[in-house]
């Protein structure tokens, strides 16, 4: 009885758990993953401790103020993450094949501001290793309307594609990039 009570009553100091949006990535330690867009500080934080010194973290910011906050991040978990600001046409800086996990962090409801979006989803593609994943992570009531990213990510060559859950406000789209 006293173990249950102890078990029900802990966490006080204990560690904390990791916030819905980071378990619902499945990132795991020594993982590659490359975040488009930095609007959530949880998210990035807790992606970027789960990979660890062993792994590795990329951010592709979308201007000065996303670019600060992750530099802040990094600071403040102990992390190493190559940041790059992608606003304004510039080349995409992020090697081919080389993650296994791409984020997007869509919870600012920003994700409009890409044109075309189509382009994002087909560099996010590329980014990703044969066998890896995109997360999209977004509202899930916009109050601009809602972005159904299944046939967007579906023509950017992921599949199979899934809502993997809508939860706490929020909505996870899930795909892979298989052979």
């Amino acid at each position: 009885m006293m173990f249950l009570l102890r078990l029900l009553t802990r966490n006080k100091g204990g560690p904390a758990m990791d916030p819905l949006h980071v378990s619902m990535t499945g990132v795991r330690m020594g993982e590659r993953f490359l975040q488009i867009g930095c609007n959530n500080k949880a998210l990035l934080s807790g992606l970027a401790a789960k990979v660890g010194l062993s792994g590795a973290c990329a951010v592709a910011a979308t201007g000065p103020g996303q670019v600060k906050l992750a530099e802040s991040i990094g600071r403040k978990v102990g992390a190493l993450i190559d940041i790059q600001d992608i606003q304004g046409g510039r080349e995409w800086p992020f090697e081919d094949a080389a993650y296994d996990l791409v984020v997007i962090d869509d919870t600012d409801d920003g994700f409009r501001a890409f044109e075309p979006s189509s382009d994002i989803l087909r560099k996010a593609f590329s980014a990703a290793r044969q066998g890896g994943r995109i997360e999209i992570i977004t509202l899930e009531k916009s109050p601009k309307g809602p972005i159904d990213f299944v046939p967007l990510l579906i023509a950017a060559g992921f599949k199979p594609v899934r809502v993997l859950a809508e939860r706490d406000g929020l909505r996870f789209v899930e795909g892979l990039r298989t052979t």
